[in-house]
């Protein structure tokens, strides 16, 4: 992400006043800022003034506005870079657990400009793990597809996904870099996928993930595991994700009177 310099236009007012009364101030400097964000005023890469210019600008302490900072900056609005200052960072992507569908459709739906770069795609002897999730003999025949998806050119995600090759012949011919995968599997080989179960769990970025995402290494980062199944209720996709952390939140809605989700060590979360 590009930064920039130049002095964002919420700061060309001047200065703000803040009022007294029951609204405290630094919600005042927070809020003036937040709505900033969401007007678009401020921008991805837009870096703040420094805070004591702030102070000046709002006309009240360095803990007031430290204090609004450090709010934007736990919802992931902000981010503060030692000897460099406070930018505006990228919206993380929401993603709904409760559904199953194409990467580049989801985000095209939301007006965002998806790419994929296609790192690996082979055959490959299924691995012991690979070859219980999708109920294969080991060392049964299996894509390996390994892809780099993007958003407005900025690395997201980086997955590795394994299919039967048995039962999908030809699939590598396919552009996969241009073509979403499960829309070939529905057009080309009558496969609907219908459920999905997910693994969701923080990790650090290891050093090759790190430098494909455009992070630095230890970077707080999600591991997401994902079988997918057919209308028959037999597996057909496992998927291995590594997704930034900054740029990326999940979330699931329950229902019924026995829906409960529990976040716990090594949980799983099961989606349908």
């Amino acid at each position: 992400m590009a930064r920039v310099t130049t002095r964002p236009d919420p700061f060309r007012e001047g200065h703000v006043e803040l009022t007294t009364g029951p609204v405290p101030l630094h919600y005042q400097v927070y809020r003036h800022l937040r709505d900033a964000l969401a007007a678009g005023r401020l921008r991805p890469g837009d870096r703040l003034p420094g805070e004591r210019e702030l102070c000046d600008f709002y006309g009240c302490s360095l803990v007031t506005v430290r204090r609004a900072l450090d709010e934007l900056a736990r919802e992931r609005r902000l981010v503060r870079e030692r000897g460099r200052g406070t930018f505006v960072t990228e919206p993380p992507l929401d993603r709904n657990l409760a559904l199953l569908g194409s990467f580049t459709e989801e985000m095209r739906a939301r007006g965002l400009d998806p790419s994929t770069r296609v790192l690996a795609a082979a055959r490959e002897p299924a691995p012991r793990a690979i070859a219980d999730a999708l109920r294969l003999d080991e060392g049964a025949d299996t894509y390996l597809l390994e892809r780099l998806r993007l958003v407005g050119g900025n690395p997201l995600l980086l997955e590795e996904v394994h299919l039967s090759a048995d039962r999908f012949p030809g699939l590598l011919d396919f552009d996969l870099a241009n073509e979403s995968l499960y829309e070939l599997l529905s057009q080309r080989y009558g496969v609907r996928l219908e459920h999905a179960q997910e693994t969701i769990e923080p990790i650090a970025l290891p050093t090759r993930e790190a430098e494909l995402l455009d992070q630095r290494r230890g970077r707080p980062a999600l591991l997401v595991e994902l079988v997918a199944f057919d209308q028959d209720d037999d597996p057909v996709e496992h998927c291995r994700s590594v997704v930034r952390g900054d740029r990326a939140r999940y979330h699931v809605r329950a229902r019924g009177a026995r829906a409960e989700l529990l976040v716990l060590p090594n949980a799983e979360i099961t989606t349908h």
